[in-house]
């Protein structure tokens, strides 16, 4: 589950992406935040494990070696959670408004729906080649919604934000189930309106300092409402 996940990081990271500013300037990236925490030896990407032994040798190793104490120790984009029973995403920026966490926990509650249902039928999953996922990572993290991620080993690519669309209208009959249509397709209107990183942006833009900045973010989680970004 967690290695087929990892194909769908830049769609989470493109969505959420809230860090475009580092010490007062703007860093270019649209989220400085996933690229500063993969400086911690245990973080960023998962590494690509063949199963839940092999994950148990991994983790029994780090414990041993003292590099870690615990799996709260493991703050991988995506981890398996052994008390839980459970698979955690944790490669998004945090997002001001309740509106976009629950779009964020949708679209991961209905992939991982599909995922496993297609677990109970028989199938493999399909695992990514890790420097696909490496390379979609940064480009989502540098460049946001306008990202052009590679999807096959030809190095065929396919802009996120179209990426983004037909992954939310694949997911919709599973939300259906789920009863989460209404916040899965709300991942239209932040595609449209732009992440909290443009929206950031276009306040620093029309003249606005950075204290204007949390202001604005102050304000979209007080009403649970994105200001505009620039087009």
């Amino acid at each position: 589950m967690v290695n087929a996940l990892t194909s769908y990081i830049p769609h989470f990271l493109a969505l959420s992406a809230s860090s475009p500013y580092w010490q007062g300037r703007d860093t270019g990236l649209a989220s400085a935040r996933s690229k500063v925490f993969e400086g911690l030896p245990t973080a960023g990407l998962p590494f690509q494990l063949n199963g839940w032994a092999e994950f148990e040798r991994f983790m029994g190793t780090l414990i041993s070696a003292k590099t870690i104490s615990t799996i709260r120790e493991v703050w991988w984009d995506i981890r398996p959670h052994p008390n839980f029973g459970t698979v955690e995403l944790r490669i998004c920026d945090g997002m001001p408004t309740l509106a976009e966490v629950a779009t964020a926990a949708a679209l991961s509650q209905c992939l991982v729906h599909r995922l496993d249902t297609l677990i109970d039928r028989g199938y493999r999953l399909p695992v990514p080649r890790s420097w696909i996922v490496r390379e979609n990572k940064w480009r989502a993290a540098r460049y946001g919604l306008d990202a052009e991620i590679i999807v096959d080993e030809q190095g065929r690519v396919q802009p996120v934000r179209e990426s983004i669309r037909e992954l939310v209208d694949e997911l919709t009959p599973v939300a259906g189930t789920l009863g989460c249509v209404e916040e899965l397709r709300n991942a239209f209107t932040m595609v449209e309106r732009g992440p909290s990183y443009l929206r950031q942006r276009a306040v620093v833009a029309a003249g606005g300092s950075l204290v204007d900045v949390v202001d604005m973010l102050v304000e979209e989680l007080r009403t649970d409402r994105m200001a505009p970004a620039l087009s």
